[in-house]
């Protein structure tokens, strides 16, 4: 015989009671098995973050000197320029910016500012057809068919231009399309006298 305080041999365990001890253990078996499926090897070493080197900024230091060929068959030295505030204008025929900042630089080449465009990478046919079509005609095309001087400028987006002051020295860069008050604010902010 059974005492009343003690509970029949026969009960089942509570529903509730096994879903409180069932869920937890499913739940540290679930884990322990993602833990072991996301574990590294153990001896090798992590895999290190990508690493961005910045690249020295070249305001405000001597621009480097190039000498590129010009669509119009003559050699282009930078250091030619000296005593006179140059713009360094890097660009293709398929930037949409370049093509809209072009004539303005011809036209400012025109009004006796010193601009060299130096093309990256295309030939020379390329750029002819671009120019003709586009009415420019007066402004110095330089042709950088293997990117050297690009690479050197650090120009890697297009359009970029670059303001040197009279002795050769980079003052401003203009990342973007350049406009006729740009130009014309650079060159009153490096004339002495302006």
């Amino acid at each position: 015989m059974t005492s009343p305080n003690q509970p029949p041999s026969d009960r089942r365990p509570s529903p509730v009671l096994l879903i409180f001890l069932i869920f937890p253990a499913l739940g540290l078996v679930a884990a322990a098995a993602f833990a072991l499926a996301n574990r590294d090897d153990a001896g090798a070493p992590p895999t290190p973050l990508p690493v961005t080197l910045a690249q020295p900024s070249l305001m405000n230091q001597t621009a480097p000197n190039f000498e590129l060929p010009g669509l119009d068959g003559e050699t282009y030295r930078l250091s030619s320029y000296r005593g006179q505030v140059v713009f360094i204008n890097f660009w293709a025929t398929w930037c949409e910016p370049c093509r809209r900042e072009l004539p303005a630089l011809d036209d400012f080449e025109a009004a006796g500012a010193k601009v060299l465009a130096v093309n990256n990478g295309e030939t020379a046919e390329q750029v002819e057809s671009f120019l003709e079509s586009n009415g420019v005609q007066k402004l110095a095309v330089l042709l950088d068919a293997d990117f050297a001087v690009s690479r050197r400028y650090r120009a890697d987006r297009l359009p970029t231009t670059y303001v040197l002051d009279p002795a050769g020295v980079v003052r401003y860069i203009h990342i973007g399309e350049i406009t006729p008050d740009d130009l014309a604010a650079y060159v009153a902010a490096l004339t002495p006298g302006s």
